[in-house]
Formats: structure tokens, sequence, C-alpha cells
């Protein structure tokens, strides 16, 4: 076996054990055999730990696919593998800033134009809201770091959290298990916290339970969840993302 494979082999087998250990440290808080303070920091660890073994994989991964992808016409390769990369490269940076409460937002790529990460914290936090806000589906990237710039200010914004959680769970459903296993620490965490400061925002159970659903296919909880979204009257846009998902989550827990 070459080098490069030995370092793959051993990265995968740190991955697998990071991963285990992220299901574990889950089953066992759901069960409460782990205090919540114990749980956040063991999860924080397993997720940036886990994030970066992740990265390292895909980085080799690319290099002994080089001479497999030649065959293929030289201008697909760099295009196929760009945007592998890409992906890959935002969700890991999305995942970490989610877990440790910062962005690096060189490592994400835009920025809303004259803005900086300190000075946007001078603003109010209303106004980063409305932002971000106006920014969620047209760059998610930039929505998240203006949320994370609401959280270093106010680390119970539950709009924040609700939201920050949402975008990563929707960029990450194009990804692979592994980074959508680490979305899904981050996202529900955030989540459960938003839900714990305001048990009263539809929006946060709404988007749990679809995250339990999509991301952790646990049927039960998300039906749990979504039914009392639906008893809070989320708005309207909010109820349309959970209509869209009741008949499968109805039908999961049929079989």
């Amino acid at each position: 076996m070459s080098n490069s494979s030995e370092l793959l082999a051993e990265l995968q087998e740190q991955r697998d054990f990071l991963l285990n250990s992220l299901r574990d440290l889950e089953r066992e808080h759901k069960f409460g055999d782990i205090d919540d303070q114990d749980y956040e920091s063991l999860r924080k660890e397993y997720v940036s730990r886990a994030a970066a073994v992740i990265k390292q994989i895909e980085k080799a991964t690319t290099q002994s696919q080089s001479v497999a992808e030649s065959s293929v016409a030289a201008t697909d390769v760099p295009k196929k593998r760009n945007l592998r990369r890409t992906l890959i490269t935002l969700l890991i940076v999305l995942v970490v800033a989610s877990s440790s409460g910062w962005f690096v937002a060189q490592q994400s790529g835009q920025r809303l134009a004259g803005d900086s990460l300190a000075g946007s914290i001078e603003d109010s936090t209303a106004s980063i809201l409305s932002r971000a806000r106006a920014t969620n589906f047209v760059d998610p990237k930039v929505a998240i770091e203006l949320y994370t710039q609401v959280l270093e200010v106010d680390p119970d914004n539950v709009e924040a959290l609700t939201y920050r959680a949402w975008l990563l769970v929707l960029i990450s459903r194009s990804a692979g298990d592994e980074v959508k296993q680490l979305a899904f620490a981050s996202a529900s965490s955030d989540l459960e916290r938003a839900i714990a400061l305001d048990p009263n925002y539809p929006d946060a159970h709404c988007f749990l339970g679809i995250t339990l659903f999509r991301l952790n296919d646990d049927a039960k909880g998300a039906k749990e969840q979504l039914t009392i979204c639906a008893d809070k009257n989320p708005p309207a846009e909010v109820k349309g993302f959970v209509d869209s998902i009741v008949a499968e989550v109805d039908a999961a827990l049929d079989k």
C-alpha cells in the first residue's frame, strides 16, 4: 500500500471514529446519560475535528483521482473537481462556524460590499437581522455570516439561532452523508437552543422537524415538532416548507 493510500485509510478511520462518537453522543444526550454542558462541549469538539478530517480526506481523494480522471475531457475535470471541493469547503466552514460561534469570511468567500466582520458588529442587532433576512436565500453564506454577527453581540437571539441553523440544513442537502451528519449536529443544537429560549417561536419547531426528518431519518421526532409548529401558526413562507414534507413524514410513520 502506498503512503498516500495509507494516509487516506488512516484519515477515513479517524472520520468514522468521530462520526460514530457523534452518533453515540446524540444517543446518550437523548436518553439523559450526559448533561447539557458536557454534551455541548463534546459535540463542538467532535464536529470541529471531524470537519477538519473530512477536508483532509477530500484533498487526498482529489489528488488520487487525478490519474483516473485523465481520460475525461480536460475542460470537464477541473469543473467537476472544483464544484465538489467548493461545496465541501463551504459546508465545512459553515459547520465549524455554527459550532464555534465565529465565521471566517475569507474562507467562505463573499461579503456584502463595504462590510467587515468587526465593523458590522457595531451595527444594531435589528439592522443586521434586517440585512440577513433580505439575504437568506439570495446568498446563504453572507446570511450565515450576518446571523453569526448577531449572535456574537446577542448569543440568545432566537431568530439568528434559528435561521443560521436552517440555512446550514438547506446547504447540506446536496452534500455527502458525513457532512450531513455534521450539519445535523450543529443545526439541531442551535434549533433546540432557540426552542429552549422561546418555546413559542414557531419557526424553530418547524425547522427542527424538517431537520430531524431530512438529516436524521427521525419521523417520530419530526412529527412531534411539526405538530407544535402548526399549532403555533407559523408565517406563510415557513408553513410552505412544512406543508411540503408532512405527507412524507406521515408515510414514514405508517410503514
